[in-house]
């Protein structure tokens, strides 16, 4: 598998982690991600990230998003 599609698998996880711990859909979750730079930072963070518990990603996601005006 080609590291890109790593990448995408990882971020698809992410998103539906992150809609199931806030009971949004998974198209609101991802939504509410881009617009508050969860998924950049998924990007760009995939090499530290895809190392830690979805419960340790899911908590930076929510600080990330928070210091960028989210409100979840």
């Amino acid at each position: 598998m080609s590291e890109q599609k790593r990448k995408i698998g990882f971020t698809v996880a992410c998103v539906n982690e992150f809609a199931r711990q806030h009971n949004l859909s998974v198209q609101e979750a991802f939504r509410y991600l881009f617009k508050f730079k969860g998924i950049a930072f998924i990007k760009e963070n995939y090499e530290v990230e895809h190392t830690l518990d979805f419960e340790t990603i899911l908590e930076d996601l929510g600080i990330l998003c928070r210091r960028n005006g989210g409100t979840l």
